[in-house]
């Protein structure tokens, strides 16, 4: 020994010390390769793998309970394992003694099989998360049966995600066709499936039970429980029924006289993918006469996919509101009455009724504020009122229908440009006394304001987040900075509009790697929203004129595109603030709209005892009792 170190010494090489555990896993390993010292095997596919008991129990409470059981089998030293290729097992069997792995599309979900049902958790969960990394349209549906056999959250809740965005098309697998019944069913109660109608889940359910009749004609009544019909359009339900009467004919569907409202209720509410995307945005006209309590502020509607726009019911008239939304509501606080004063109120508006609510009052009178919308609560921060600029901010719980102040903002603010980025709120330049050179973030966790200076001062810009950052176009510059270099000043003491823009990181810091073209005109006040990676920038005015165009800009494009349709309003209106709403398809709007009419409720009736029916299909061989009226 004195030798060698004495050589190593020489050498000028100090060998590290290895740690119990990688002496452990080396000797374990050379064991595995010598075949050594093996007191058990386990057979797979007529072949045998010698292993070692001691490390399988130390692993698998499967082996463990095998092991120290009476049972003969795991006694004599040979146990064969069931439904697992030699392959799979091998693999395993490498993990477990040498830590290597080889994953791949193929082999992934048969090692993730093994795992679970010989309970090694590691190797469960570590096969578990390349599963979620590589969930495709090929593997979702078998990936979605694995994980809700094994019990395993976060692969369901991926697999699940994925099924919920491609859904129609996935209907056509042969691997929806083969999922069990209570897979099926926890898919097809989903609000969160992208169908744009309920036809597509009865379709599906059909499929299912046509794929093996004789098994699951039973179990149609049940699966129909959950189809929606009452979202259904008259001529969808007139072909449900006559596919009923053609297939089933002891089937019936029960019927109900119901409007709007009614269908919401006996359905359970759309699914995600009967919504549209709108933008919506608040109407203010400065030149109104005062007629009291006549006036009323509209709200337009732009769809981004037909770059169409619509009005929607109009509010009790607001000048300069805030505005923010959650889903398919739409909220308005605070504002303006005809007569200029004041007020607190907040009204909540549908877009599945249509119509307009008042909730509870702020705490305090402001107007042009921002308004923003972040986990099921409502952020309005800053504004004016009659005593001038304000720095108090308060919230209101959805859930809770309350308000309650927070933490003041280090300065009263108003007219900054605002966003939400990752549970923060970003409030970026804004007026006072005079316009204020820096941004501030809120931490909604935290209860705290922090502050970030910039090298220009801005007001009336507009945001919207965009993946890590915030995109903020136009505004009122007081202060010529180096990054809206666009600006086009009529004297260095009068601000003006400008058609610069710039991009922000989420410390709020400018970044000027990020290129963004020239806007078309000098704008402030505009509405900027984005939608499928494309930004839109509505209305917005310059120091003399309001505008009623829009444009649209897909990041890394060099320039911007007019909409073809201008914005409905009048020449002395303009827009002030918007929120992106969620409105149901128009079929489905229409729908929702009507008065009364005839609609499914439930699948089937029950079977009136005594009553004889039978169903027939070739293959079936099952007699069923179902009727109705």
């Amino acid at each position: 020994m004195d030798s060698l170190r004495d050589s190593d010494e020489e050498d000028g090489i100090e060998k590290p010390l290895q740690s119990h555990e990688t002496y452990l896993c080396q000797g374990l390993k050379q064991l595995y390769q010598s075949q050594q010292l093996c007191d058990v095997t386990l057979g797979v596919e007529g072949r045998s793998f010698p292993c070692h008991r001691m490390l399988l129990a130390s692993v698998s409470p499967y082996f463990r309970d095998l092991f120290t059981s009476s049972n003969s089998e795991s006694q004599n030293g040979e146990i064969v394992l069931e439904d697992m290729t030699a392959s799979t097992l091998h693999s395993l069997l490498d993990y477990l003694y040498t830590e290597e792995l080889s994953l791949s599309a193929e082999t992934a979900q048969d090692l993730f099989t093994a795992a679970s049902k010989l309970q090694i958790l590691p190797l469960k969960e570590t096969v578990g998360r390349f599963l979620e990394l590589n969930i495709s349209m090929g593997n979702c549906l078998s990936v979605y049966g694995l994980a809700y056999e094994f019990n395993h959250p976060p692969l369901l809740q991926a697999a699940l995600c994925y099924i919920e965005q491609h859904f129609g098309p996935l209907t056509k697998q042969e691997a929806f066709l083969g999922l069990d019944s209570g897979a099926l069913i926890n898919l097809i109660c989903s609000d969160q499936l992208e169908i744009a109608s309920e036809l597509i889940i009865y379709q599906a359910v059909r499929s299912w039970v046509e794929a093996a009749t004789s098994t699951r004609l039973p179990l149609f009544k049940k699966l129909l429980g959950h189809v929606r019909f009452p979202l259904l359009t008259h001529d969808e339900l007139v072909d449900v029924q006559a596919d009923i009467a053609e297939y089933y004919r002891h089937v019936r569907l029960r019927w109900k006289d119901l409007d709007g409202a009614g269908r919401l209720q006996e359905s359970g509410g759309l699914r995600k993918g009967m919504y549209d995307n709108y933008f919506v945005c608040v109407e203010v006209n400065e030149n109104r006469t005062q007629d009291g309590d006549n006036s009323e502020s509209y709200l337009h509607c732009f769809d981004p996919h037909a770059e169409k726009w619509e009005k929607l019911p109009p509010v009790k008239y607001l000048s300069y509101p805030g505005c923010a939304s959650m889903g398919c509501k739409l909220y308005l606080s605070g504002g303006q009455k005809d007569n200029c004063t004041f007020v607190d109120t907040l009204h909540e508006y549908s877009s599945l009724t249509s119509q307009w609510m008042q909730l509870p009052s702020m705490s305090t009178t402001r107007a042009v504020h921002p308004f923003l919308a972040c986990n099921k609560k409502l952020y309005a921060l800053g504004g004016a009122n009659g005593s001038g600029p304000l720095s108090s901010a308060e919230v209101f719980c959805v859930e809770e229908n309350t308000w309650t102040s927070i933490a003041n903002l280090p300065l009263a603010l108003m007219y900054p440009a605002s966003a939400v980025l990752k549970n923060k709120l970003y409030l970026i330049g804004g007026k006072a006394s005079r316009s204020y050179r820096g941004l501030l973030i809120y931490d909604t966790s935290a209860d705290w304001w922090s502050e970030v200076p910039m090298e220009f001062a801005c007001y009336g810009a507009a945001a919207v987040p965009v993946g890590n950052g915030i995109y903020v176009f136009g505004g009122y510059l007081e202060e010529r900075g180096t990054v809206l270099v666009h600006a086009a000043m009529a004297s260095e003491e009068v601000p003006s509009c400008t058609k610069g823009s710039f991009y922000l990181c989420e410390n709020g810091r400018v970044n000027l790697e990020v290129s963004i073209p020239e806007l078309p005109i000098a704008l402030a006040f505009a509405c900027a929203m984005e939608w499928q990676g494309k930004i839109y920038l509505l209305a917005g005015k310059d120091d003399n004129n309001s505008y009623n165009t829009s444009y649209s800009w897909v990041p890394e494009d060099t320039s911007w595109t007019q909409c073809p349709e201008e914005i409905p309003v009048a020449n002395e209106a303009k827009m002030f603030n918007c929120a992106t709403l969620k409105m149901p398809k128009k079929p489905i709007r229409v729908l929702l709209l009507a008065t009364t009419a005839r609609a499914a409720v439930t699948g089937v009736d029950d079977a009136k005892k005594g009553q004889p029916g039978s169903y027939s299909k070739e293959g079936c061989g099952l007699n069923c009792c179902w009727g109705g009226s």
